[in-house]
């Protein structure tokens, strides 16, 4: 990864090689640490992520298992740990610099697409 951009924080890294299994999940982390008083039904997230709630029902079951988010009676909210909250803004703002940006996608594809590694 360094010869990408910038040296990732090992948390990050690991944070995206646990919890963020998708572009997808990505999206949802993001648009949930830059609003946290956000309470929706996975219908109206989906619709502000332009995706169906069909898409993102793993996704928020899986960042629900990893502490990310919170799920009940049908509602999903941003209710991270302390330490999750540490590591979910360092992601966020390593998304912020284009470098690890490109880090952080190769990554993420890698998951997705592991016949893209070298």
């Amino acid at each position: 990864m360094e010869d990408i951009g910038p040296a990732l924080e090992p948390q990050v890294v690991e944070f995206v090689e646990q919890h963020v299994g998708s572009l997808l999940a990505w999206d949802i982390v993001v648009f949930f640490h830059r609003n946290p008083a956000e309470v929706l039904d996975v219908e109206s997230l989906a619709s502000r992520l332009g995706r169906t709630a069909v898409e993102l029902e793993p996704e928020i079951e899986a960042l629900c298992e990893a502490g990310v988010l919170q799920s009940a009676g049908g509602l999903v909210r941003y209710r991270p740990t302390p330490s999750v909250s540490e590591v979910v803004s360092a992601f966020v703002e390593a998304c912020r610099d284009r470098g690890s940006r490109l880090a952080l996608i190769a990554l993420v594809l890698q998951k997705v697409s592991p016949h893209l590694q070298n």
